[in-house]
């Protein structure tokens, strides 16, 4: 919601700035990062003028849409540039992905990931969250279950099994996003749902990994806490805290006094779900996408129904209609 309304760069500004990228920093690779690489306007020949003009970086598409349009992007890549193919369900079941609205089915994953592997592809990651709203146990064992059948689909296409990475994310509730008012499942059921997916995911070929729930915590907080946690962070600071971000330099604990020094509970930030007549901490901010329209969409969330893409079909009311940015369909 936060990155309405679809903003590209023109192609020869991304060629320009990857140019400088290479000649300042030294690097040998370029990610091209979207929530959706392949849904650029023509990213087949951006991809082409960057291999061309740059060839002997290798470039990465580290989202792509599941559709044969994305296996056949990579596949045009130059052979240095080949990686594993990463594609993202979200979800384990198609309800839980309606929830969310992440219109896909098990089907086109099963069908993408054969088309990908008849290509020549061994490998696959898959990026997963855990502690969606709605989500149920089932849910979470629908994560094993579909990639089971992706294993499948590989040695059917090759004769081998692939290899399968699963990443899965813990979800946190984001500012400006329907799920604003969603709480964070709490982390005794979070281990749970990741001790589900270790015991199901042990087989040879499978590599999981997971997020730390106390991180996905600390990220709850910060994203929806008000001028209070502040304090927070600095106290946090006093007690040595640096370099949060890397795993093996965070500190739970100092966190947790950091918060007990500050007087704040760090569930009334992140656990708790919020009345939708509560006044938000960025409530006074307009980023250009409607409260109401959010309510409706977490409404529709929590009955799993899809809202469709207004690039192509009706408008969805967002808030934006009528403005200069708004790329919808009116009327």
């Amino acid at each position: 919601m936060i990155y309405r309304p679809v903003r590209e760069r023109p192609h020869e500004e991304v060629i320009q700035a990857a140019g400088e990228l290479i000649n300042n920093c030294g690097y040998d690779e370029i990610s091209l990062v979207s929530l959706n690489t392949s849904d650029y306007s023509g990213v087949d020949k951006l991809v082409d003028g960057l291999a061309q003009r740059y060839p002997k970086v290798a470039l990465s598409l580290p989202s792509l849409r599941l559709d044969e349009f994305s296996v056949k992007l990579v596949a045009s890549l130059p052979t240095r540039s080949r990686t594993g193919l990463t594609f993202a369900p979200e979800a384990g079941s198609e309800r839980l992905r309606r929830a969310i609205n992440k219109n896909i089915t098990d089907a086109s994953l099963l069908e993408t990931a054969g088309k990908a592997f008849e290509r020549g592809w061994t490998s696959f990651k898959l990026y997963f969250m855990v502690g969606l709203p709605t989500e149920t146990l089932e849910d979470v064992a629908g994560i094993i279950t579909l990639v089971e059948k992706v294993r499948a689909q590989g040695k059917k296409a090759s004769g081998r099994k692939p290899m399968i990475r699963v990443s899965v994310a813990t979800f946190v509730p984001k500012p400006q996003t329907p799920f604003q008012w969603s709480a964070q499942e709490s982390e005794e059921s979070l281990r749970k749902k990741q001790e589900l997916l270790q015991m199901g995911l042990q087989q040879k070929g499978l590599r999981l990994s997971w997020h730390d729930p106390n991180v996905s915590l600390l990220e709850a907080v910060m994203a929806r806490g008000d001028r209070r946690v502040g304090k927070v962070i600095r106290r946090a600071w006093e007690l040595g805290c640096r370099f949060d971000a890397w795993s093996e330099l965070y500190n739970h604990e100092k966190w947790l006094q950091a918060f007990k020094d500050g007087g704040i509970e760090p569930d009334f930030y992140a656990g708790r779900e919020r009345s939708l007549d509560e006044i938000l901490p960025w409530s006074h901010i307009d980023a250009g996408v409607s409260e109401a329209f959010l309510k409706r969409e977490w409404q529709r969330a929590k009955e799993c129904q899809e809202t469709p893409d207004c690039r192509a079909d009706a408008c969805n009311a967002c808030g934006l209609e009528g403005t200069e940015v708004c790329r919808g369909v009116q009327g």
